[in-house]
């Protein structure tokens, strides 16, 4: 399952971002928005991906009782940056991005701005795309282990 900006065709296959990483991230939007997820009774997940080109990281906001309630995700890529501390300031503005835009949907009970096509945004003189979709990422995960292990992938 390819969730980046590029065709499965032109990248190499990919990789996942550390867990320690994306498990720290969680963490902070757990601690950030706890008061909210609670209201929600939601949680977030958070996934990424590193490819040649690109990195992608999706955070999803999923109900915690019925995880088949549409989510709300946000897709952030970011082209690969060869310089581990650029890297590094790459992503801590990719959590402070996410934070501003998870910020403006919280702001608004009605927020219903779902955009599937990529997004730039520069931000901090980075670069980033973005989309926002009702996709279940852990499903999508889930799906795409049973296609492996049938041989369908």
């Amino acid at each position: 399952m390819q969730f980046g900006r590029y065709h499965i065709e032109e990248t190499t296959p990919r990789k996942t971002l550390p867990a320690e990483w994306t498990e720290e991230f969680t963490r902070v939007l757990t601690e950030s928005y706890f008061e909210q997820s609670e209201k929600d009774n939601s949680f977030f997940h958070v996934y990424g991906e590193i490819y040649d080109k690109e990195f992608v990281v999706v955070i999803s906001y999923i109900h915690h009782d019925d995880q088949l309630k549409s989510p709300i995700s946000l897709f952030i890529s970011h082209d690969v940056v060869e310089n581990s501390k650029n890297f590094k300031d790459v992503l801590k503005n990719l959590v402070d991005l996410t934070g501003l835009i998870f910020d403006d949907i919280f702001s608004n009970a009605d927020w219903n701005n779902y955009n599937s096509n990529w997004t730039e945004n520069k931000y901090k003189d980075n670069e980033f795309h973005y989309k926002i979709t009702r996709e279940n990422i852990s499903l999508s995960l889930q799906a795409e282990e049973i296609l492996k292990k049938g041989g369908l992938v």
